[in-house]
């Protein structure tokens, strides 16, 4: 009875056993899983970073990248300093009694009222306009040193002679008609130096991260297609899955942006503040940290991009063929910006370019510098951002896992989707 008995216990302790393992399995499986896919992600954000940070040409480019920004705002110093045209005033009402003191030293021009020569004034015709009463000189942003004391002059001397004309006067009382009360000064938009200080500063700012964006968007097509032609891919994609990779690369490269943009950035505040440029540095810091958040997104779906570009192609030689489309799309970025420095700044162009995804990111920052943009456009520009982004890492991810596996030419989407596995 007991041989039987252990024949029969014996088979149930190894069922038991066997039956224990599956239930095991999935804690095995399930609980290092997402610490493994981030430690994966990282390590290949980690040799991206390194590759780009050890490389001298890098270091090199953002050197004299940083040093020809510096230089630039030094010279726009000097030659605002220098200025070197000629004044331009408009004159109206029993002001232009001021225009043959004037004529010697301004262009001198008359306007039939006030509002004309407000108008001449808000559009750039003219640098100030002197009008009849309490407004006296009128400006567009501040009035020039040598443009004020110019005016001062002038309206003094046609002041007394005027005075000295009507009355018979001894030399106190000529002394006494000498002191003349000076004009008061009217500026129409007393913000207008500090806008367009912000307006230029986000507009460069968008510019550099322009220029940074598709140098590292065909560094990333040039370096996947490289991968991809000398096998290298298919190496990584039987270690990882193809989505790591791709985070990995773009949040690899986007460290290396980011210290880039550091670098560029201190060089060029620093000149600017340096050569008195600003005259509120904080709110072009402001409007400098304003273009590198909106950036942060416009940087992942452009280099997301610019990856499954690359994984099109068989050789490095082919980049250039299929990178032409991003190319263009990331063009259209720069359409806001330049409006607004153009003036076109109630242009419904820019509202609309604001909104859109893939350019949202450099229009919008710059819109905020020059005008009160409702919170709802800010809000909706930067959620459609997110998902467009959010959208093609998961699209582009299985076309960038098709299209390395497959070899033979320019790849098309359809058939990179079709191969992809992931």
């Amino acid at each position: 009875m007991a041989p039987q008995t252990m024949k029969r216990d014996e088979p149930m302790a190894q069922q038991t056993e066997k039956g224990a393992a599956p239930q095991q399995a999935p804690d095995r499986e399930t609980e290092p899983r997402r610490i493994r896919d981030s430690a994966l992600v990282l390590a290949i954000a980690r040799r991206e970073l390194t590759q780009q940070l050890t490389n001298k040409a890098f270091w090199m480019s953002v050197a004299i990248t940083a040093i020809m920004m510096a230089v630039t705002f030094g010279a726009t110093s000097y030659f605002q300093g220098s200025g070197g045209e000629r004044l331009t005033v408009v004159l109206t009402g029993q002001q232009n009694s001021l225009a043959p003191a004037l004529r010697p030293h301004a262009e001198v021009s008359t306007a039939a009222d006030a509002a004309a020569a407000r108008a001449a004034v808000d559009a750039g015709r003219a640098d100030a306009a002197v009008l009849d009463g309490p407004e006296g000189i009128v400006v567009q942003r501040e009035l020039p040193e040598e443009l004020g004391r110019l005016l001062q002059e002038a309206h003094r001397a046609v002041v007394l002679d005027a005075s000295l004309r009507r009355h018979g006067l001894s030399e106190a009382e000529a002394a006494q008609a000498a002191a003349v009360p000076p004009l008061p000064t009217t500026t129409l938009d007393p913000d207008a130096v500090r806008t367009l200080q912000r307006t230029t500063t986000a507009a460069t700012a968008v510019f550099i991260l322009f220029m940074l964006m598709l140098v590292s968007g065909l560094a990333v097509a040039q370096g996947v297609a490289e991968e991809k032609s000398s096998r290298i891919a298919e190496v990584l994609l039987a270690k990882v899955r193809a989505r790591h990779l791709l985070a990995g690369k773009i949040i690899g490269l986007g460290a290396s942006a980011l210290v880039q943009i550091l670098v560029l950035a201190t060089a060029c505040l620093g000149a600017a503040v340096a050569f008195g440029l600003f005259e509120a540095p904080a709110d072009a810091v402001g409007a400098g940290l304003n273009v590198l958040l909106w950036f942060i997104p416009g940087y992942v779906l452009f280099v997301t991009l610019y990856a499954v570009a690359g994984s099109l192609v068989s050789r490095p030689e082919d980049v250039n063929h299929v990178v032409g489309p991003v190319n263009g799309f990331q063009m259209l970025g720069l359409l806001g910006p330049g409006l607004a420095l153009a003036g076109s700044t109630d242009s419904a162009t820019v509202e609309i370019l604001s909104l859109v995804p893939g350019v949202s990111w450099a229009a919008m920052p710059v819109r905020m510098a020059y005008e009160d943009v409702p919170w709802w456009q800010i809000g909706t520009a930067f959620a459609l951002t997110l998902v467009t982004a959010a959208v093609l890492i998961r699209i582009g991810g299985r076309i960038y896992a098709g299209g390395l596996l497959q070899h033979g030419g320019i790849v098309k989407v359809k058939d990179a989707l079709r191969g992809a596995r992931l």
